[in-house]
């Protein structure tokens, strides 16, 4: 009676052997799956089609990064009238150092030239403005003197007709720049040592 069990046991010992082996065998064939995926994925990163649409993908974020700050900076741009408005403002301001030196506003025959050149007035420390440039419409800004002696600095604005409702003129608080500018205005030697040279040559260009 002992032979059956013993080739039973035997059996059922061989059974499970083939389990464990071809379980083996089934974990063996995953991994190596599981590496050669691995490697192909690797590969495929380098593949021509796999880098040149990465580099067309590049260049549409960048073609649209570039609009976008293109549109950022026109935005930004500030229109003629901006423009004109802030020289008016620094026009005025310079008006305002020059009388608080001289003791008065220019008169019109002298004009904003004053500010850049010495009329000859006692106290006067400038030049007050490096430049006099044109509004940005093309042409001069205007100055004048009103009847109670005040200054009127504009600007012909679009239609270059002075005295149209177009006409541009600065904040009226441009004209008072303030102790704190003018007290501790040096002289023009001592601001621009070299003014004298910068004058010249820029006499020679005109």
């Amino acid at each position: 009676m002992t032979q059956p069990d013993t080739n039973q046991t035997a059996e059922v010992r061989e059974r499970a052997a083939r389990r464990r082996r071809r379980a083996a065998i089934r974990r063996e064939a995953e991994v190596r799956m599981a590496e050669m995926q691995g490697v192909s994925q690797g590969r495929g990163l380098y593949s021509p089609r796999v880098i040149g649409a990465a580099f067309f993908v590049l260049v549409v974020i960048g073609a649209v990064l570039v609009k976008r700050v293109n549109r950022v900076v026109e935005d930004e741009r500030p229109y003629p009238h901006y423009s004109a408005l802030r020289s008016l403002n620094n026009l005025a301001t310079a008006l305002g150092r020059y009388r608080f030196h001289v003791g008065e506003w220019p008169t019109a025959e002298q004009g904003l030239k004053a500010l850049i050149e010495d009329p000859g007035e006692k106290g006067w420390l400038g030049p007050y403005i490096v430049q006099l440039k044109r509004d940005p419409w093309g042409t001069p800004y205007c100055y004048a003197l009103k009847p109670d002696g005040s200054p009127d600095v504009f600007t012909a604005g679009p239609d270059l007709k002075p005295g149209t409702p177009d006409d541009l003129r600065p904040e009226p608080e441009s004209y008072e720049p303030g102790t704190d500018w003018t007290n501790g205005w040096l002289k023009v030697e001592d601001r621009l040592p070299d003014i004298e040279k910068i004058l010249s040559e820029r006499d020679r260009k005109e």
